[in-house]
């Protein structure tokens, strides 16, 4: 046993072996943007800027689904680089105007 390991006050053992059941996680509070804003990020020991979040949408514009493409069209798309799937978005939208409903 390492040096740092005897130093530890801790059983380790019993805290391997803790779970925690259904009714446990019932009783954790929901995470809220509040505690996100008071939170000290660390990364390797060293205190973090938090990570930038987007904020609501002022309007709901898209819809998040998941598709399959062929993976011709998505190379294709990505091959210009950022915004691909935009460009998606808008080459449907012009295929809907070519293609209206009867």
């Amino acid at each position: 046993m390492s040096a740092t390991l005897k130093n530890i006050k801790s059983n380790l053992k019993k805290v391997d072996a803790h779970t925690i059941d259904k009714v446990g996680y019932d009783e954790l509070p929901e995470l809220t943007d509040e505690m996100f804003d008071r939170a000290i990020y660390k990364v390797d020991g060293a205190v973090r800027t938090a990570p930038r979040r987007r904020g609501a949408q002022k309007k709901e514009t898209k819809v998040a689904v998941n598709v399959r493409l062929p993976r011709a069209v998505v190379d294709y798309f990505k091959w210009e680089g950022r915004g691909w799937q935009t460009k998606i978005g808008v080459a449907l939208e012009a295929w809907i105007k070519s293609h209206p409903h009867s």
